[in-house]
């Protein structure tokens, strides 16, 4: 990959961003062909979609698989590539979503400007990926996975309409508390057992959840460990007082809240019905009690920003986690 003439096959989700994905397409041909980069789209054309598209090309050789949409679309399109056994292919991101979680910690990228000069200029950067399973499935998540209000407020956000990002996550957590009781739990941690009635639980590789929500401020997806934050039931007062230092990352000294490192978690539910949890912000309800999270190191290689942008934005992530 030295950055001359380099081929991408792009996996564009049209109906990202409530239809941005759509839009975007015609600046993305222009700068990526102003940057001497060959590509070729291949548009979803529903959920699923995505993971198919880049199973397909990974295994037929590709080697820049680039995800144009939301962390939906990532999420899909990292799930193709893991699941490519043989395969070297790297991800390639362009955030074109509502809440834009992964690509604020991972790549160096802030804006589409930036996404199309790692596509044409980067280099690959390995970080760490997640594979939860369950009693008949299992599925990788790069960003985080985890169970609680998160789980009501993705349900929430399905039905909203016609407000930006921020305002979407902090609107479906306002219809989530109504509705949300919390959970009793197991979680084990590297083994060790906690029981609790939970409001949030994180298993997470990067730092935000929801676009705004610093739900794992100092977690670093390529240190080898992920990042396990419980939140006990609490009252609305508290609710109310933990949400705001929940969006600024200053949450974890809380008396309600629990943080620790890990490279396996395992969640059980302890009362009735199946454990419903979500992956990278995708609902996932199978009828299952228990899922079990293992860390894979390294495990995809997605790329970053020009080298020097890179180092400094990775040097600033580890300073913010000291």
């Amino acid at each position: 990959m030295d950055g001359t003439r380099r081929h991408i096959d792009i996996v564009l989700n049209p109906a990202a961003g409530r239809g941005a994905g759509r839009k975007a397409r015609a600046r993305l041909e222009k700068a990526l062909s102003q940057r001497r980069v060959e590509f070729m789209v291949h548009e979803t054309a529903g959920p699923g979609h995505a993971t198919e598209l880049a199973t397909k090309l990974a295994r037929a050789g590709a080697g820049i698989v680039a995800a144009v949409g939301g962390d939906g679309t990532i999420h899909e399109v990292a799930n193709g590539l893991l699941s490519a056994d043989g395969s070297d292919a790297v991800l390639g991101v362009v955030p074109v979503g509502t809440g834009n979680d992964f690509v604020k910690v991972v790549s160096g990228i802030r804006t589409r400007d930036d996404a199309y000069d790692a596509l044409a200029h980067g280099s690959p950067l390995a970080i760490d990926a997640g594979l939860a399973r369950w009693d008949g499935g299992e599925e990788w998540f790069v960003n985080a996975m985890g169970t609680g209000i998160d789980v009501e407020v993705v349900r929430q956000i399905q039905g909203i309409r016609n407000l930006p990002g921020a305002a979407v996550y902090i609107t479906g957590l306002v219809k989530a508390l109504v509705r949300f009781r919390p959970i009793p739990l197991i979680v084990r941690i590297d083994g060790i057992a906690t029981e609790l009635r939970a409001m949030i639980v994180a298993v997470a590789n990067g730092r935000c959840i929801g676009g705004t929500f610093r739900v794992s401020p100092g977690a670093l997806p390529d240190d080898g460990l992920l990042d396990v934050v419980l939140v006990e039931e609490i009252g609305l007062l508290d609710i109310l007082r933990v949400a705001p230092r929940i969006m600024r990352g200053t949450h974890l000294g809380h008396r309600a809240v629990h943080h620790s490192a890990a490279r396996r978690v395992e969640l059980e539910a302890a009362g009735d019905g199946p454990l419903f949890f979500q992956l990278d912000g995708e609902l996932r309800e199978p009828a299952a009690a228990r899922v079990t999270v293992e860390l894979h190191p390294g495990a995809l290689r997605v790329l970053g920003a020009p080298p020097a942008r890179t180092t400094r934005h990775a040097a600033r992530l580890r300073a913010e986690a000291v």
